[in-house]
């Protein structure tokens, strides 16, 4: 009987070269950080050391932690909420099939594509430079990453809505608003939902990174315990932001099924 190859002679060719070249590139980007393996090599000894004073746990300040944990969520929800506001404005008028005019969707897509293009970091540094250090930052500063992603989902959504249910609605006589209202909404409000089931889990990741740059929330207690070398307190940190992300994790999945 003839062998059959399992792998096309051209197929390994391929896969070589992938691998020549990952570590071609690795070995260029190792040189270029100029990476001191010998330093860490030497220390890797000392990490048993730091791992027994991360299995400790510090829940003396449990109450403060869960009260700026909640002050985390908040900013998370009402950053959600406003940016999906101001996200479905802005889809309705930047999606090519019911935008009022062509210029207002090439400059709303332009935008958002600039949005998207900086780092959610960037804009809350940037938003704290001008407002101060708090919650209110944080909250204005997530909603252009939100306003971002979901402008840009929404759009997608609209844009794949039927053209005959476009036509048919202004067949009728009806205006921008009622086309919106009753003929693009019901069909797009099931992934809208989707959507925003999505980045609820975005919003309240980035709500705890960004408290650990002066937005407040638990991110704040985090990066004091880190100064701090309070290694039983970090490790109940991290114990509680890994809880809340999994169980919002078990509830968006749950409300997306139900969907």
């Amino acid at each position: 009987m003839d062998r059959i190859p399992l792998v096309k002679p051209k197929d390994k060719i391929r896969n070589l070269v992938i691998w020549v070249a990952a570590l071609l590139l690795f070995g260029i980007s190792a040189s270029l950080l100029d990476l001191d393996m010998g330093t860490f090599l030497s220390r890797l000894g000392q990490s048993g050391e730091v791992i027994r004073h991360f299995l400790t746990l510090d829940i003396s300040d449990i109450g403060s932690i869960l009260s700026e944990l909640v002050l985390s969520l908040s900013m998370a929800v009402a950053s959600l909420i406003l940016g999906a506001i101001l996200s479905l404005i802005l889809a309705c008028l930047g999606a090519d099939n019911i935008a009022p005019a062509r210029f207002v969707s090439v400059s709303i897509k332009a935008a958002i594509s600039i949005i998207r293009a900086i780092p959610a970091l960037v804009w809350i540094l940037m938003i704290v430079a001008s407002l101060g250090f708090g919650p209110l930052s944080g909250v204005i500063g997530m909603m252009f990453p939100t306003v971002g992603y979901l402008t840009k989902s929404f759009i997608s959504s609209i844009e794949e809505v039927p053209v005959q249910v476009i036509e048919t609605m202004r067949s009728t006589g009806a205006n921008w608003f009622q086309l919106i209202q009753e003929g693009i909404l019901p069909n797009v409000s099931k992934s809208f939902l989707n959507w925003l089931a999505i980045r609820v889990e975005g919003n309240v990741a980035e709500s705890i990174s960004l408290g650990m740059v002066g937005a407040g929330g638990i991110g704040t207690l985090l990066t004091r315990a880190i100064g701090g070398y309070q290694y039983g307190k970090i490790t109940f940190i991290f114990l509680v932001i890994f809880g809340t992300m999994f169980t919002i994790e078990m509830f968006v999945t749950r409300a997306k099924r139900a969907i």
